[in-house]
């Protein structure tokens, strides 16, 4: 009874003394001495106005308005200019038939802009490795347009060639592209050329790469070619007309330099098959490949 009865005489005491506890702005910091701390002086709690003093209301609005200093930092540079070029393919490509010469064969790509707004190129071809001169190009000379995060869409030309020792043709097309990546990083490259007859062609390209280390990769690749309508100067007929089908085994050195080896399937489809056979040749065709994929 007596503890309890000394706790309530001395409660209103406690109820009305203070404890000084000082404030963090008293303390000193973590590694910090008193007499360092009682040496800092205090942080200056004044703000320097944004607009000079004495202005009328008038006079602020056209300040707001007018440029910032020439010693100003632009809070994003967002305006700079990039350059990117990717060869993905540079490989030398066999058949499985020996009775077949071997190729070069080629894909690059590259853009040169700021963030939204570039100059894209894409060119791809073949050319017989050894014997007659014979190959073709394509070269696709867009502008594109960043429309979300991972789309870019595309509209321009593009310049195709064919050329063997007895002849040389090349035509000229519109195009339009829409290229990015998909759900589950899928890189897709999807055309529409409307060449110089107002033919209609179509091809879907779609790649993924499968890390099996971090410098293994291997890339499985596919290629689809469809036409509107039958093109018989092009030995095209409407609907599905091609299938390439690739698989590469890459080994990154370096991000940027890469050699590979591979298997390519190639096939022609529908009409186009029939028309190819009317004529003598194959229809598919098994092509071993090596090679090197860089950028800079």
């Amino acid at each position: 009874m007596m503890p309890v009865l000394l706790l309530a005489i001395a409660a209103p005491a406690w109820a009305h003394h203070r404890f000084d506890v000082p404030s963090t702005a008293d303390r000193p910091m973590h590694g910090e001495s008193a007499a360092q701390h009682q040496s800092s002086p205090p942080l200056s709690t004044e703000i320097e106005p944004a607009i000079p003093e004495g202005m009328t209301l008038e006079e602020v609005f056209d300040y707001s308005e007018s440029p910032p200093p020439d010693d100003y930092p632009q809070p994003v540079p967002d305006d700079e200019l990039f350059v990117f070029t990717l060869f993905e393919q540079l490989e030398y490509r066999t058949a499985v038939d020996d009775g077949k010469r071997g190729h070069l064969g080629w894909e690059a790509q590259g853009w040169i802009g700021g963030d939204y707004n570039k100059f894209w190129w894409k060119n791809e071809g073949e050319s017989a490795f050894d014997g007659p001169d014979e190959g073709e190009t394509e070269t696709d000379l867009l502008y594109s347009r960043l429309t979300t995060p991972f789309w870019n869409f595309q509209v321009g030309v593009q310049y195709a060639n064919e050329w063997n020792p007895d002849d040389y043709e090349d035509r000229w097309s519109g195009v339009i592209a829409l290229q990015g990546l998909a759900p589950y990083k899928f890189e897709l490259d999807n055309s529409l050329y409307i060449s110089e007859e107002g033919d209609f062609t179509f091809v879907l390209e779609a790649e993924y790469d499968i890390r099996i280390t971090q410098r293994l990769v291997l890339q499985p690749r596919a290629e689809l070619g469809f036409a509107f309508q039958d093109i018989p100067e092009r030995d095209l007929g409407a609907g599905l007309t091609d299938v390439n089908l690739d698989l590469r085994l890459r080994y990154e050195i370096k991000r940027e330099f890469a050699p590979y080896i591979g298997v390519r399937y190639q096939a022609l489809i529908g009409e186009t098959d029939n028309i190819a056979e009317a004529a003598g040749h194959d229809s598919e065709q098994l092509f071993f490949l090596a090679g090197v994929r860089f950028t800079f």
